[in-house]
């Protein structure tokens, strides 16, 4: 998750092999330089729990930005896919302008819908939170069975890796303050091992960006695979282009009670 569309977020080839950095921009004023995942390396993907393969329960969804343009959410439902999580903003500097059409048009097509939002480390961490939060709860969209807010991990921006986690427990403990609710966090294992493999607290649900893998590597503070990003070249009717795809590992009803 990016604030660029995921399709051009991370390229893991494979297990032990370099996560590829891109260069990417968006829109908001003048184009800004995102490299995601790009001080990974492959010995960061030594010191794993392993693989681990989902199970024959599971649902599949996808996550969007406005890099998608406009999404026929009927058509994507009538694909299949019964999840979307949805781009907020990049920090608290740049608001994706599809976020709220798109995050009406999912709910009413009828899939379960969540909002991510891509982590800057350099910026105010309880001011990252409180916006994504304040924008849920104007759109009653902070309780279940709307997926908790999620916090997309994956540049560094010149910060120290403790730095970087100590932000992202201040960020992860404001949304469970004020939601109720364990946050969810996105990153690759790569890239998370990178930083220390730390344990975040308070422990959030993960989102596994692992693309290209029949089962994927989990980083190990967590030892259950849940949310797995398996794809940044997917293809959805209803939207035009690449898009992220990503899977569930578990009943719909689990996931609506996370």
């Amino acid at each position: 998750m990016s604030s660029t569309p995921r399709s051009a977020q991370l390229s893991l080839l494979s297990l032990g092999t370099l996560l590829l950095p891109a260069l990417l921009t968006f829109a908001c004023g003048a184009p800004i330089e995102d490299g995601q995942f790009t001080e990974n390396s492959s010995e960061n993907l030594t010191e794993q729990t392993g693989t681990i393969c989902p199970g024959a329960t599971k649902i599949y969804g996808i996550d969007v930005s406005y890099y998608q343009g406009n999404i026929n959410w009927a058509s994507v439902k009538a694909s299949g896919k019964q999840f979307a999580i949805i781009r907020y903003s990049d920090g608290t500097g740049f608001i994706d302008p599809k976020f709220e059409t798109n995050w009406k048009n999912a709910k009413a097509a009828g899939l379960t819908v969540g909002a991510y939002q891509f982590f800057r480390p350099g910026q105010d961490p309880i001011k990252q939170a409180d916006a994504l939060v304040n924008k849920l709860a104007a759109l009653g969209g902070t309780g279940r069975p709307n997926l908790p807010p999620m916090i997309d991990v994956e540049v560094k921006d010149g910060v120290s890796n403790a730095n970087i986690i100590a932000r992202v427990n201040q960020w992860l403990a404001r949304v469970q303050s004020r939601t109720g609710r364990q946050p969810l966090l996105y990153s690759g294992p790569g890239f998370w091992n990178g930083l220390g493999n730390p344990t975040p607290s308070p422990l959030p649900y993960l989102c596994d960006a692992h693309w290209g893998a029949s089962c994927p590597t989990v980083p190990s503070p967590w030892g259950r695979l849940r949310f797995w990003q398996y794809s940044a070249t997917g293809s959805v009717p209803g939207i035009s282009g690449n898009v992220d795809l990503d899977l569930y590992n578990g009943s719909l009803a689990e996931m609506q009670g996370l």
